[in-house]
């Protein structure tokens, strides 16, 4: 051991833990309460962040530690020298680091320098290897990834993808790690309770609560909307969230080019009892994406007991096909996606039934105790090979 106390620590890194990063934020602070389930000591190295974002984060994880660093550049290209320092200096006096990101120096650098100091090195890709992600790419990108992220990848003691779909996608790029992969996904925080059905709208209600950006595919589900009013004139869909001016502007065009006004309310960006209403009123949720790495909107809503019309590249797809708490479409086909919507709406037992056990299946699959369980076995998997290195060696 190699701090002042018996238990294991893990030492996190990431590219960013500013409340706007978002998705990854929630998460590492989800894996991080998981493990003090499990009674794991973690620290969490990071380029610094903004003084309110830092309260933020010691409110979240009042007992771990946090190492932050001076950093310059913006969104992936951020560079973080004194990370990289503190971490040739530090990094073996922890038993494992778990290294969250790739395509961004603060995370690339990191991992080649836990490798390189024989530490043993956890890599989570975030979703960064799915075709749609990595056709993305530019040229400079796809040389960055050859030259740093693959090696890293090809040496780290483990790979941790959040779903069995984004592990299945990551195998095609050859770089053999079925053996050093596990499949973690981010724990619920939240509540997950049985809705009282009395609280719904009125109106058959969808909603879309995430990013408004490209890869959502919001505008198939504008599309597909056109469809749904078509046979349901009383239904109404509730778009929350926030994004670029031009794109929400977007938005808005293709709503009064299909004359979808009276049908389609944009809600911006919400939070708190806002939510919460939203959520119980609405009668099932929409998230016809391009990609998602794993689709915590969507755990969100079967959390709140509503059945789910998504793509099959929301990668948490297999839940809810194998529990049955929604319908998965083609999302580029606007009419699968109506058809998607309208069967779930007109399915009142349906939604009865998710609204019972969807809140319950979360619950099972997605603890913060469950998820702590899986990080243990998955690190404990990860020293008892480094050791068996180590006596190979002597």
């Amino acid at each position: 051991m190699t701090l002042d106390d018996d238990r294991m620590q893990v030492l996190h890194v990431m590219p960013n833990v500013s409340r706007a990063f978002g998705g990854p934020t929630e998460s590492l602070i989800g894996y991080v309460q998981a493990a003090r389930t499990q009674d794991i000591g973690v620290h969490v190295a990071a380029p610094s962040v903004s003084a309110s974002d830092k309260a933020w984060l010691h409110q979240q994880l009042p007992e771990t530690t946090f190492h932050l660093f001076t950093s310059a550049g913006q969104h992936a290209y951020v560079v973080a020298p004194g990370l990289w320092t503190w971490m040739w200096q530090q990094v073996k006096r922890f038993d494992a680091v778990h290294v969250h990101g790739l395509f961004n120096p603060a995370s690339s650098l990191s991992a080649l320098i836990g490798i390189a100091r024989g530490v043993p090195t956890v890599m989570r890709p975030f979703g960064t290897l799915s075709r749609y992600t990595f056709s993305r790419r530019s040229t400079l990108k796809q040389l960055y990834f050859a030259l740093l992220d693959r090696p890293a990848l090809r040496r780290a003691a483990a790979l941790h993808f959040t779903t069995e779909a984004e592990r299945d996608e990551a195998n095609r790029l050859s770089i053999d790690f079925d053996e050093r992969s596990a499949v973690v996904p981010p724990p619920w925080r939240g509540e997950a309770v049985t809705p009282n059905m009395e609280e719904k709208a009125g109106r058959p209600t969808v909603l879309y609560m995430s990013r408004l950006h490209p890869k959502k595919n919001v505008q198939g589900l504008l599309r597909a909307w056109t469809q749904v009013v078509a046979a349901r004139p009383d239904a109404q869909l509730w778009v929350a969230g926030d994004g670029d001016d031009d794109y929400v502007q977007q938005l808005h065009d293709t709503v009064a080019t299909h004359d979808l006004g009276d049908s389609v309310s944009f809600l911006g960006f919400v939070s708190g009892d806002e939510k919460k209403r939203v959520l119980r009123e609405a009668w099932t949720f929409a998230l016809p994406s391009h990609q998602e790495n794993f689709g915590v909107a969507v755990l969100e809503a079967v959390a709140a007991g509503l059945p789910v019309v998504i793509s099959g590249a929301v990668q948490l797809w297999s839940f809810i096909e194998e529990n049955d708490l929604g319908r998965i479409v083609d999302r580029t086909d606007p009419a699968a996606i109506a058809e998607g919507l309208a069967t779930v709406l007109a399915d009142e037992a349906g939604r009865r039934r998710v609204a019972e056990e969807g809140p319950a299946a979360v619950r099972e699959a997605f603890s913060l105790e469950r998820v702590g369980e899986q990080l243990v076995e998955m690190y404990e998997s990860v020293l008892s090979t480094a050791s068996s290195h180590d006596g190979c060696g002597d």
